[in-house]
């Protein structure tokens, strides 16, 4: 009995996360992989981002987690019924989407700061120096 439930919310897993992979793929004119280039964008603009968008580090585990699970199932390393995965992960997908919709994503919102204003004594560095001049 367990493995069936198993085998169910793995494969409502499976299946949404190709459709989501195809639409976080859109973002970037990609056919596949979309959610492995959303995190490469992520990586490439950490150092700033983490910092000024709080669930930065967050919203990267999520889909570095999901994406596991999905290559995990896909690749045959565990078996649809072994395997207990958890429906929160659709979830997750389905309001990471509706964030992505509203241009509220944490992408989204990096491509609107201004570091340009946010240079100029705000680091720590800076406030040091201050304080000696």
């Amino acid at each position: 009995m367990s493995s069936t439930k198993n085998r169910k919310v793995n494969e409502r897993f499976y299946d949404y996360y190709k459709y989501f992979d195809e639409i976080v793929g859109e973002l970037f004119g990609a056919e596949e992989d979309g959610v492995k280039r959303y995190l490469d964008k992520m990586k490439e603009s950490y150092t700033e981002a983490r910092d000024i968008i709080p669930e930065w580090d967050i919203t990267y585990e999520r889909l570095e987690h999901i994406r596991q699970r999905f290559m995990r199932l896909r690749d045959g390393d565990v078996a649809f019924e072994h395997f207990q995965g958890k429906d929160e992960d659709v979830v997750w997908m389905q309001v990471f989407q509706e964030k992505m919709d509203a241009k509220a994503d944490p992408l989204a919102k990096y491509a609107k700061i201004d570091f340009s204003s946010k240079q100029g004594g705000h680091s720590f560095w800076d406030k040091v120096k201050a304080i000696f001049n």
